[in-house]
């Protein structure tokens, strides 16, 4: 069949197709998205969880085996990936296509529940498994507080009334803060006076790890 023959000897037919053509062209030009930071949804969450010491065939059978084994009971779920390393399991969980933005809340609260399930299936050591679902949060704004004669604790504190502050404006779905710094003490001990009173580090590590510890003080029956 040639075709530019046929164009050719039904010129209204051609005519009215490339008509129709260039005005779907331009009805989806100015239908596209024009969002700065468009929508879009992943469906994708990883599952962390750490067992110190385990080998990677310890980690495979006792952590990450019975976490998938829970995980596979979700209709929900699309495939999963895994990998167990020395002291560490990561199993990644992907949603079918069909869950979309208005849907994967419940899906990811359920998936939080079943691996709260298995958690006493786990071996003694054994961390929290950790469920990350945030890959699709975008950071619109970054705000610097810089203040000079402000020590670090004051400058957190004002950080997080901002935070809190713009918390409650309309659209921010989350605020995070970074830079913070870490809370830390620092112990100068001579050797000498240590060795002369017959204390090591480790008496002073331990002391240290036991102060300000609840404990469960008991029932007192009237």
């Amino acid at each position: 069949m040639n075709l530019a023959k046929l164009a050719i000897e039904n010129r209204a037919v051609t005519y009215f197709a490339i008509f129709l053509i260039g005005t779907g062209g331009i009805v989806s030009f100015f239908s596209l998205g024009q969002l700065e930071d468009p929508q879009f949804t992943v469906k994708t969450a990883v599952v962390t969880t750490s067992h110190p010491g385990a080998s990677p065939e310890q980690v495979e059978l006792e952590v990450t085996d019975r976490i998938e084994l829970a995980i596979q009971e979700m209709p929900e779920i699309d495939y999963l990936e895994s990998w167990s390393r020395a002291g560490l399991s990561l199993i990644k969980v992907n949603i079918k296509s069909e869950y979309w933005s208005d849907r994967l809340p419940q899906v990811w609260n359920k998936l939080r529940a079943k691996v709260r399930d298995v958690e006493s299936q786990l071996p003694p050591g054994t961390g929290r498994p950790d469920v990350s679902d945030d890959f699709g949060d975008v950071f619109g704004f970054q705000i610097a507080l810089t203040a000079e004669g402000f020590n670090y604790a004051e400058l957190e504190a004002y950080a997080k009334s901002v935070k809190k502050e713009l918390s409650l404006v309309k659209g921010v779905a989350r605020v995070d803060l970074w830079g913070v710094q870490e809370k830390v003490i620092y112990l100068d001990v001579a050797q000498t006076q240590l060795a002369e009173l017959g204390i090591t580090d480790t008496n002073l590590e331990a002391t240290l790890s036991h102060q300000n510890m609840v404990v469960d003080a008991g029932c007192a029956w009237g």
